[in-house]
C-alpha cells in the first residue's frame, strides 16, 4: 500500500492530474470515468448544465444533440435529471466515444443516448433536434506551450479550439440553425473573454435572444440563443 502511494506521488509530480491518477473525477454530484486524451469535466461546465436545465422541461420527451462529448458528463447529466429526455452525442476521438459508452453504462442511461464518432455535425447530417448543447475546445493555439502537464495530457483534440479559439463556435453557429427544431436552442460553454464574439457570431447566424451568462467568479461561461 505505502509503494502504492509512493509511486502516485511520483506521478503527480511528473505533472498526471489527481483524476487521471485515481481514473474518474465528480461532476454534478456525480462520478465518471476520465482517461488521459479526454477532456477532465470541470466545475465551469455545470453552469452549463443548470442552464440547459432551466430550458429543458421535466415533462416533455425531447431530443438534445451534443457535440464532442468527451466523458459523457453533460449529456448523461442531462439525461439523469430529466427521466424523459433522449440524448445524441458524438465526438471525433475514439477514445472519448468508447468512454461515453463506459460512463453511460455506468449511470444506467444507455437506453436514452446515441453515441457517435464523428466531427461536429457531420454524424447526423439531416437531422434536427428539440436543442445543442456543447462545451468544444476554445483554447488558441499559441496557448498550447503554456499550459500546465496535467492539462497537456487531456490533448489537442479536447482543449485547442484552432489558431483563434474559436474555429468550432464558428463552424456550430453557421450550421446549427439547419439541426434545430423552430423554437429550439443552443447552449455553448464559452472561454472567459469569448462572449462578445460568441454572441456576434450567433446573432449573424440568425440566432434570436442570444444571452451571455458569467460563473461565479464573474467571467462569461455560457452563451445561449433560440431559433425563432
Amino acid at each position: 500500500m505505502e509503494e502504492k502511494f509512493t509511486q502516485l506521488v511520483h506521478k503527480r509530480r511528473e505533472g498526471v492530474s489527481t483524476a487521471h491518477l485515481i481514473g474518474e473525477w465528480d461532476f454534478f454530484g456525480r462520478t465518471f470515468k476520465v482517461m488521459e486524451g479526454v477532456l477532465v469535466p470541470r466545475p465551469e461546465t455545470e453552469l452549463l448544465v443548470e442552464k440547459a436545465l432551466e430550458l429543458i422541461p421535466e415533462n416533455e420527451r425531447l431530443e438534445g444533440f451534443e457535440v464532442g462529448g468527451g466523458t459523457g458528463a453533460i449529456s448523461i447529466t442531462l439525461l439523469l435529471e430529466r427521466p424523459l429526455l433522449s440524448m445524441t452525442v458524438d465526438d471525433v476521438n475514439p477514445k472519448a466515444v468508447s468512454l461515453m459508452r463506459e460512463n453511460a453504462k455506468l449511470h444506467g442511461v444507455e437506453d436514452r443516448i446515441e453515441i457517435l464518432e464523428g466531427s461536429i455535425f457531420e454524424p447526423v447530417r439531416g437531422r434536427v433536434f428539440d436543442f445543442l448543447i456543447s462545451n468544444p475546445p476554445y483554447i488558441p493555439e499559441s496557448a498550447w506551450e503554456s499550459l500546465p502537464p496535467e492539462v497537456k495530457r487531456e490533448g489537442k483534440l479536447s482543449l485547442i479550439g484552432g489558431k483563434r479559439g474559436t474555429e468550432f463556435y464558428e463552424e456550430i453557429a453557421g450550421e446549427a440553425k439547419r439541426h434545430l427544431k423552430r423554437g429550439g436552442f443552443v447552449a455553448l460553454e464559452i472561454g472567459h473573454d469569448q462572449g462578445e464574439v460568441v454572441k456576434r457570431l450567433l446573432e449573424e447566424a440568425g440566432f434570436e435572444g442570444v444571452m451571455i451568462y458569467k460563473d461565479y467568479s464573474g467571467q462569461d461561461r455560457v452563451a445561449v440563443g433560440w431559433n425563432l
